[in-house]
């Protein structure tokens, strides 16, 4: 793995993480370690982390606030690390777009192979899949190479790294009926239960962004007992 790589590993005042930086480290994955939500913003933009490692106890403004800033600051995989995965904070922070959600407590080898298989998803997904790198419908450009949504007044719309894999899964099969299973595959970075809300929890957001009204959506439809289906 290049050493261009980075992970920004916030931690918490009870937890340095010292064993997990140095499995990454060990890998020749540069690590930057910052304690104080006040710090991040600067960490995030200068180091241009792969994955950004945060554990929803951290100090005011908490976890949670310092997630939607760095969903704002820069596309890059996050994990959150929870009491426990079945977590309040860990449920909240798969809706709020992280790509995978562990209990602090597990061993940091689970967590460095997770942030490992991140990065690798990461960088497939940063290849053209195809040779069709833009994705024209109505008024809206969906860019694969750039990964930017722009609409035709020259608006770019920010995604998050689960709504863009989700929108682009989809518009690259257009008119194709896709299972919830079959999306989870495309967008998860971690195992997935049967009652997972993700999927519906993006493609609302995604449909706000789009502009399109829930009941009678134009683009993203639902195709009841089955899946999701794009219509261009």
């Amino acid at each position: 793995m290049a050493k261009s790589q980075n992970v920004l590993l916030i931690q918490t005042a009870a937890d340095d993480h010292t064993d997990l930086a140095a499995l990454l480290q060990g890998a020749e994955i540069g690590v930057q370690r910052v304690n104080h939500p006040r710090l991040i913003g600067r960490y995030a933009n200068g180091a241009r982390p792969c994955v950004i490692v945060f554990d929803t106890e951290l100090p005011p403004p908490g976890g949670m606030a310092v997630m939607q800033s760095l969903q704002e600051a820069c596309s890059c995989g996050v994990i959150v690390l929870c009491a426990n995965a079945d977590s309040v904070d860990c449920i909240l922070g798969l809706e709020m777009g992280a790509d995978d959600v562990v209990a602090r407590t597990r061993d940091p080898r689970e967590i460095f192979t997770r942030i490992r298989r991140l990065m690798q998803r990461s960088a497939e997904l940063r290849e053209p899949a195809n040779e069709q790198s833009r994705i024209v419908f109505t008024d809206w450009c969906l860019d694969l190479d750039r990964r930017e949504l722009t609409h035709q007044d020259g608006h770019r719309v920010h995604l998050t790294r689960g709504e863009f894999e989700l929108l682009a899964a989809l518009a690259s099969h257009q008119g194709r009926v896709m299972a919830r299973d079959q999306l989870l595959d495309h967008i998860s970075h971690r195992d997935w239960a049967p009652n997972d809300r993700t999927v519906d929890v993006l493609l609302n957001r995604l449909r706000h962004k789009l502009g399109e009204p829930s009941r009678e959506p134009r683009h993203l439809v639902t195709v009841h007992g089955v899946g999701y289906v794009f219509n261009p």
